[in-house]
Parts: structure tokens; sequence; C-alpha cells
């Protein structure tokens, strides 16, 4: 029988702003961000956040993802675009951001008229540059 013990405070860094990630791991929000690699292949709790968390956290789950296609960081996976696709309807510029620069990193060729609509009709101005990056990296 394999115990399974949920972390509530982040044994680094003493923080509560700790995400459980599967039944055996946690992300400290607060620490972790330099060590990605600790993140499993399943980023169920990070498209949970994307998904459904306050601004906050869909800010921090979007800027997460971003690190798709760093050979250390293996974080997203292409079954995720969906989750992206979706959050680039979000009402928070960073989050729109966030899921424009994942989806360019993910270079997913799927992605490319959705980014094509971000760069001529979104309002923010950093949202646009991140699809127009995110397009050219999908086009490399």
């Amino acid at each position: 029988m394999t115990l399974q013990q949920t972390v509530t405070v982040c044994p680094a860094c003493n923080s509560k702003n700790v995400e459980a990630v599967d039944q055996n791991s946690s992300f400290c929000l607060d620490c972790d961000w330099d060590n990605l690699p600790f993140v499993s292949k399943r980023t169920d709790a990070l498209i949970s956040a994307l998904r459904h968390g306050d601004p906050e956290a869909r800010r921090e789950a979007a800027q997460t993802l971003i690190n798709i296609g760093d050979a250390n960081r293996h974080v997203a996976t292409p079954d995720d675009l969906n989750p992206l696709l979706e959050a680039l309807d979000d009402t928070d510029d960073d989050v729109r951001y966030f899921a424009a620069v994942a989806l360019g990193k993910l270079r997913d060729t799927r992605a490319l008229a959705r980014l094509e609509r971000i760069v001529h009709n979104d309002p923010s101005g950093l949202v646009r540059e991140g699809a127009k990056s995110a397009i050219e990296w999908i086009e490399d």
C-alpha cells in the first residue's frame, strides 16, 4: 500500500500557495517556477486553473504553460491545445497573452486561424504582439 501525502505548505519556502499536480506531487506557485521539470506531464490541475480559476490563478496557469517547447520544461502537450485556444477568449489580457505565446511554442498549425484573428481583433496590443510572435514560431 502506497501512502499518499497531501502537501498544503511548500517544504522549501513555507508558502501556502501550493497546487496538487497528481496524487503524490505538488507545485509551489511561489518558488517552483525555476524548477518546472518537477511538474509531471499531467497538467490537469493547470488546465483546471486555466479554465475555472480566479483571474490570478488563470494568469499563473497560462504563464506556466508558456514553457512548452523548452527541452527542460515539459509542461503542456498537444492535448492541451483546446484549453489554450479557449484561454484566448479570457477577459484578462495577461491570460490571453500567455495562452497565445504558449500556443506558439506548441507549434501546432491548428492554432494559426485563431491567432490570426487575435492579431487583427484583440483590443490589447500586448496580446496582439504575443499572437504575432506565436504565428512566427508556428510558421518557422
